[in-house]
């Protein structure tokens, strides 16, 4: 619960109390020329993703984008509530997977959910996590500094630390099995 309190604490407040922002208008740029983050009416406007060179999306909504937007665009779309006993983090790997292959091909790809607050920041900070950072501090840290509206819920929250955890005990094993080899090899 106090690592969640130093989170929140990231979120600049009046920051939060903008509504009428004129870059609410275009999705936030994660990672400079590759990940987006936004909401559905973003996920819409094919004329903005266009501008933006986004031909991948991951849609992590309770409902799809249109058939239509299935034929232009490669979508991941995945069937998820925002709710805090929702189980968000078996996505984890799937969508990393997805964002990987697209930063690999050095195309663009836009994450959003209904209101592009709490399902899409979740899995982009997953990714952020898994590549970039060592913690969800440090992952959530960039987020904010970007789309100052991402907040996932409380069980998302807590989902990603315990995908920090795993992901620590991951990399520590991966250390030692390297490490293990290098001796055996002289």
């Amino acid at each position: 619960i106090n690592y969640l309190k130093t989170l929140f604490k990231l979120i600049p407040q009046e920051r939060l109390l903008e509504t009428n922002d004129e870059n609410s208008r275009l999705p936030s740029m994660i990672i400079d020329d590759f990940l987006y983050h936004g909401d559905y009416e973003h996920a819409r406007n094919t004329k903005l993703l266009t501008n933006c060179g986004i031909r991948h999306i991951i849609s992590i909504c309770d409902f799809p984008l249109g058939k239509d937007m299935f034929d232009t665009y490669n979508i991941l779309w995945i069937n998820a509530k925002d709710s805090p006993d929702y189980n968000i983090r078996k996505y984890f790997d799937q969508t990393n997977d997805f964002l990987h292959a697209c930063k690999n091909k050095n195309e663009r790809v836009l994450v959003h959910c209904l209101m592009g607050v709490s399902r899409s920041s979740s899995i982009v900070l997953a990714y952020l996590m898994k590549y970039h950072y060592h913690t969800v501090h440090e992952a959530y840290a960039h987020l904010v500094a970007r789309r100052h509206i991402a907040l996932p819920n409380d069980g998302f929250f807590i989902q990603l630390i315990r995908y920090e955890n795993d992901l620590q005990k991951t990399k520590s094993s991966a250390t030692k099995q390297n490490s293990t080899k290098s001796k055996s090899n002289k």
